[in-house]
């Protein structure tokens, strides 16, 4: 016995279109002549067609190969040898299956159809292959296994034209178009299998499993790992292992191994059937054994496929050819000039009249169906007949009723069942595959990997919102989820919730729209006044700045006054000396919207934000008025959604996205701030520190803080609990956040 084969068959049933394998089985005597034959087919289309297909495909190979009269005598015929024999079987199993293809007008789709046959015989191989199946060796080199596609590496042999009966060159068929003959090496493994199969496992995976197991262990392993593969991909195979050389006592092994499998797998189906028989609810039906009844009944019903023509093609020219190494290609030109296979479209002949009176008649039925004067009918003729049957028959035709009502409501509800258990693994499924993304989101941060545990959170929170919400468990399940991946948000936005900020300042009916916090006081303004309050204190000092009409955009920026904008022009106030001065700004009304200010007071220059310009202005104090004006930016330079600026030496302009540029002398400068999510469209109020910058966006109720050298985001303060936020101030030796919310003011501690 030179060779051990097994098949392999996973997700057939499940797929489009037909999947299947075939191993004959002859029996010792041919077996000894002829080796065995082989078929792996993936047919597209109908299931019922692509069954046809194969089972004619497996009746006439095996005709015509087995009952080949010169199999018996191919021990006394010199050079004849099983590769011409099989290439005469291939060749009419070409011509029957294309007369088949045409008496039963179903046409193969090429594209997504693929079928190898073959035959192995001691240790030589040949088979042919249509369509995209693989065929592995798995051979000893140096001490190693290793793997090889063989019809990539095979050589084409002379390809020599044959002509037909009219002696035109045929053209060359689409099916099994050449041979590929060869010898398999001692103690090597072929390999059979469908496209998809390499593709899920790897080809080091296959050779650990092939030549550490037997072939029928080997294809129960491989299937066992396939099985845990959420997909519904048919994968098929052959395992052939030549075991010419190889020791009795290791066969006898690898034999009692296989024999092991097989009583372990019997017996594992014949505790299932016997379970299912004492776990059956008694007085009712055995719906799997009616099942099977049906399904045998129908099966004896179905005419068997039409037996493959015993006329044989004239023999081709036989000559002994050299001896082929493995994967040596020989071309096949077998195919009639009409072959149907050729043909693009396929016609239909035209029949008698009777299959048009036939269809009008079935079409006259269904109509009646939706006719309810056809209902009435009906009902009259059933109820009539019912009457005339005898009460014997009578009763079986209710009992076969009330069977068949019984029927239908038990597929019915097995099928709804079926539906639901996949939808319930499904679900859990998902929520598995979520819950492992969020602990990759944790191992990512362990490491400070935030681009990683972003892109994995964006695909977590993309497989949540389709997640199903149509149960209660379900619905919390989903609400369980979306905290786990909100709170991995956070952890990766850097956002901390202030839930409950402390109110510090009561300033209800004061009107107060800005606050600067300075030396632990806090200054907050109306439209005319300042008001000095202490933290956590009901007591201020007010203080009226005459002539003052709106004080706004409070800021600070040497050691006794604040600055406000006040109508085009600057109000100053002391909070040393209490008093109070105003500066006018040459040309400031031909400028368009000025959205910021700031004062740079060691250059004593003021500098004013025009992103309708796309311009920062810059002017210099002369007394109580700011004269020449120059522009500070290089032109060229987009600043349009511009919404403040902060000066240190480096002016830092602010955007509504929330992003920060940096500039020196007017000269944009290499600075990239942090990516702030979730995303901001409307950020304002940029202040900067020795070490931060800080803004916000009153939208989103947030507050962000960047370390200014670098850019990178250190924090985000979230302060949902907060409505009609005005403005906020910084109190940076104490890590304060002063928020004014309405008429309060709130404590926001920072931590960066």
């Amino acid at each position: 016995m030179y060779n051990k084969i097994a098949s392999l068959i996973l997700n057939a049933a499940k797929a489009n279109g037909l999947s299947d394998v075939f191993v004959a089985q002859p029996d010792s005597l041919k077996e000894s002549l002829a080796g065995k034959i082989f078929v792996l087919a993936e047919i597209s289309g109908k299931k019922t067609d692509g069954r046809k297909i194969f089972d004619f495909l497996t009746m006439s190979l095996n005709d015509n190969y087995y009952n080949d009269e010169k199999i018996l005598f191919r021990g006394k015929i010199e050079g004849l040898k099983i590769e011409n024999i099989f290439e005469v079987a291939v060749t009419k199993t070409n011509k029957d299956l294309e007369d088949f293809l045409a008496t039963q007008k179903i046409k193969i789709n090429p594209a997504a159809t693929s079928i190898t046959i073959g035959v192995i015989y001691e240790n030589k191989l040949h088979f042919a292959n249509f369509g995209r199946n693989r065929a592995l060796l798995v051979y000893n080199h140096d001490d190693d296994y290793e793997i090889i596609n063989v019809e990539t590496t095979a050589t084409d042999a002379p390809l020599l034209n044959s002509e037909d009966e009219e002696g035109v060159v045929a053209k060359t068929p689409k099916l099994f178009s050449s041979v590929v003959s060869g010898e398999v090496p001692v103690g090597s493994y072929f390999i059979f299998t469908s496209e998809a199969l390499p593709e899920y496992l790897s080809g080091k995976d296959l050779i650990d499993i092939v030549t550490k197991l037997p072939p029928m262990t080997a294809a129960e392993q491989i299937k066992s790992i396939l099985t845990k593969i959420n997909t519904y991909i048919p994968f098929l195979g052959i395992i052939i292992k030549n075991t010419a050389g190889v020791m009795t006592a290791e066969i006898k092994e690898e034999a009692e191994e296989e024999a092991s499998v097989q009583r372990s797998i019997s017996s594992l189906n014949y505790t299932e059937q016997k379970t299912e028989q004492m776990l059956a609810p008694a007085n009712l039906f055995n719906f799997s054994k009616i099942f099977s009844v049906i399904k045998q009944f129908i099966k004896n019903l179905q005419p068997l496929p039409p037996s493959p023509p015993k006329k044989y093609l004239n023999t081709i020219e036989q000559k002994s050819p050299e001896p082929l190494d493995l994967g040596t290609i020989k071309s096949m030109n077998v195919a009639r000039s009409d072959s149907f296979l050729i043909k693009e479209k396929i016609f239909f002949k035209k029949k008698s009249g009777r299959i048009l009176f036939g269809i009008k008649e079935s079409l006259t039925f269904i109509g009646s169906l939706f006719n309810f004067r056809s209902w009435s009918k009906i009902t009259t003729n059933l109820r009539t007949w019912i009457q005339s049957l005898s009460s014997k028959n009578r009763l079986l035709f209710w009992t076969l009723g009330a069977l068949i009502l019984i029927f239908v409501i038990s597929v019915s509800f097995t099928n709804w069942n079926h539906k639901r258990q996949l939808a319930i693994e499904d679900f859990n499924n998902r929520v598995t595959a979520i819950e492992t993304q969020t602990s990759d989101i944790e191992a990512h941060l362990l490491y400070n990997d935030n681009i990683g545990a972003g892109k994995i959170l964006l695909e977590a929170q993309t497989a949540l919102s389709v997640l199903p919400q149509d149960t209660k468990e379900q619905q919390d399940t989903y609400q369980r989820l979306n905290e786990l991946l909100s709170a991995n948000a956070d952890k990766i936005e850097k956002i901390v919730h202030i839930d409950n900020p402390q109110a510090v300042n009561d300033l209800s009916g004061l009107g107060i729209n800005n606050l600067v916090f300075i030396d632990s006081k806090i200054y907050a303004a109306d439209n005319d006044s300042v008001y000095e309050l202490t933290a956590n204190s009901s007591s201020s000092v007010k203080t009226i700045i005459e002539g003052a009409k709106n004080l706004s955009k409070a800021i600070f920026n040497d050691k006794d006054s604040i600055y406000y904008w006040d109508d085009n022009k600057i109000s100053t106030f002391n909070i040393k000396t209490k008093t109070a001065s105003s500066f006018s700004i040459n040309d400031v009304d031909t400028l368009g919207n000025i959205v910021s200010f700031k004062i740079f007071t060691s250059q004593n220059n003021i500098y004013l934000l025009s992103p309708e310009n796309k311009q920062i202005y810059r002017y210099a104090r002369s007394g109580n008025t700011y004269g020449q004006k120059t522009n500070w930016l290089d032109t060229g330079i987009d600043i349009s959604q511009a919404k403040d600026l902060a000066i240190d030496g480096n002016i830092y302009i602010l955007d509504n996205n929330a992003n920060v540029q940096k500039f020196y002398t007017g000269e944009k400068q290499d600075y990239q701030s942090a990516r702030i999510l979730p995303v901001m469209t409307n950020a304002s109020k940029l202040t900067v520190s020795e070490k931060y910058l800080y803004f916000w966006e009153t939208n989103s109720k947030r507050l962000v803080v960047l370390s200014k050298e670098k850019g990178l985001l250190m924090n985000q303060y979230q302060m949902d609990s907060l409505d009609d936020l005005k403005d906020f101030s910084i109190d940076e030796t104490n890590k304060i956040a002063y928020i004014l919310s309405g008429e309060k003011i709130y404590e926001v501690p920072l931590n960066q």
